[in-house]
């Protein structure tokens, strides 16, 4: 069986590609660029271990704008918070003789009043330290509660906070009631219905957290539970039970993370390495798709002439005239706002150059020597063009396509700060986008909008830096002395 390349052909691609790699490795623009693609690649690659969220789902971690964990090294930043969540370990503080109390985590009240039932409370407290004398923008307590096998009785709950001035301040409380109950709460401190279910008729109270915090806010806090229970009227006997699980009490801090959080309390580092991902795969799928259209057709056009070279060359003459932004909108806009759509757009517009400069290059070959030779000897149009023409341009091709990445990166960050991005997939672009839109210019947010603009900057670095190498090793013109 005849090999498909002959062992002096592998020879002289072996030879050109040690050479290639000797000149790339001694050209140290194309090193910095090679060691920033590493960089790269590896955040892509090692994302979910770099950031411990889902990009996607993006769970709150913080207050809205938290500033990074890192700067608090500095003065004005060191009595800035970080997130605090208490899982209150319940202590009985005062019991009912009718109640018999499971507590811990998770709290179990039985009520029994088989005879001569009165009314009774059972109170339950939980301690925790904050260590901050900057107090925080607002808190979330959370629980589950639960009750069953209600008989003719009435229940009240209601959960209270003291800070260290003993002041108390209730923080969510349901009234009598003697129905089953199957719910999750969910209190936020900012909640305004909340506010006036307590009763802070106040205008000027918007914020249960600026009633419980006040300054200095360093010290001993008590969450209290409150069950208040009486029977119905001419009730010979009652009871019921009651469970809260899963409490938790969470305050939102300050600070976080490397860069940290974004209007939604979200963490920015997150969002800045799963970026990477994106815009590898679009810059390269891109500018593969559209360094084959115009090595395809750029060889097409030099080689065949006539009116095939006529017809290709008018198409690239009308599509170099058209606007390419308004275009790419339109077409995002009719299409959907779809990753894959996206690529294939701005591959669509990004090939009439190369195929021009391949179309000028292949005019010249085809003159060369070796070309009439294989004609002569009976070789085939697609066969010469394959097997001759091709490899002949394949490193102008190379260049452009590293040369091209850049490009496509930076088209689909501007769709995306458009609003013309995918919004299922977290782009550097889309930062910014939200970052414009919500607020982080205004709130001098600068970690939520400089390292995506910065990432965007260094990746179309690394492929101008690798190109630029690659073309003076591949353009002889270009070539140093050494």
């Amino acid at each position: 069986m005849t090999p498909l390349v002959s062992k002096e052909t592998r020879t002289i691609l072996t030879r050109r590609i040690k050479g290639f790699l000797d000149e790339f490795f001694h050209n140290k623009i194309g090193l910095v660029g090679l060691a920033l693609l590493f960089m790269f690649v590896g955040t892509a690659i090692f994302a979910p271990w770099l950031s411990p969220y889902d990009p996607i789902t993006a769970p709150r971690v913080a207050g809205k704008f938290a500033v990074p964990s890192w700067l608090t090294v500095f003065p004005q930043y060191k009595e800035y918070s970080s997130t605090m969540e208490v899982r209150p370990y319940w202590e009985v503080n005062e019991t009912s003789e009718y109640a018999n109390i499971q507590w811990g985590r998770s709290l179990v009240v039985n009520v029994n009043m088989s005879e001569e039932p009165k009314q009774g409370t059972v109170t339950l407290t939980a301690d925790f330290s904050y260590l901050y004398n900057m107090p925080p923008e607002a808190f979330t307590l959370s629980f589950d509660l639960s009750t069953h096998n209600i008989t003719n009785l009435w229940y009240s709950t209601k959960i209270s906070l003291t800070n260290p001035q003993n002041n108390s301040t209730l923080i969510w409380s349901e009234p009598y009631t003697d129905q089953n109950m199957q719910s999750s709460v969910n209190a936020e401190s900012t909640d305004y219905w909340l506010l006036r279910k307590l009763g802070y008729l106040d205008p000027t109270t918007t914020n249960i957290a600026t009633l419980i915090f006040p300054q200095p806010t360093k010290g001993n806090y008590t969450l209290t539970f409150e069950l208040s229970f009486r029977p119905t009227e001419d009730a010979t006997s009652a009871g019921a039970t009651l469970a809260i699980k899963n409490a938790l009490f969470y305050i939102p801090g300050r600070s976080h993370g490397i860069l940290g959080t974004d209007f939604l309390g979200t963490d920015v580092w997150t969002q800045l390495v799963h970026g990477t991902r994106i815009s590898l795969v679009i810059g390269l799928l891109a500018a593969a798709i559209s360094t084959s259209i115009g090595v395809l057709l750029g060889v097409l056009a030099g080689y065949s002439g006539g009116a095939v070279d006529e017809t290709l060359m008018r198409l690239v003459d009308i599509l170099i005239c058209l606007p390419v932004l308004p275009l790419l909108l339109i077409l995002v806009k009719l299409f959907g706002k779809n990753v894959f759509y996206i690529v294939l757009f701005i591959a669509l517009f990004g090939w009439t150059g190369l195929s021009r400069v391949i179309r000028s290059q292949v005019l010249s070959i085809r003159e060369a020597a070796f070309v009439e030779s294989a004609v002569a000897a009976g070789a085939g149009r697609y066969y010469v063009m394959i097997k001759h023409i091709v490899p002949n341009v394949f490193p102008i091709a190379l260049a452009s396509l590293v040369l091209s990445v850049p490009g496509a990166i930076l088209a689909e960050a501007g769709l995306s700060f458009l609003g013309f991005g995918d919004p299922r997939v977290p782009t550097w672009g889309k930062m910014l986008n939200y970052a414009f839109g919500h607020g982080a210019f205004e709130n001098f947010a600068w970690w939520w909008t400089v390292p995506p603009g910065l990432a965007i900057t260094l990746i179309s670095l690394t492929f101008v830096f690798m190109g630029y190498a690659i073309d003076e090793i591949v353009n002889p013109r270009l070539r140093r002395r050494r």
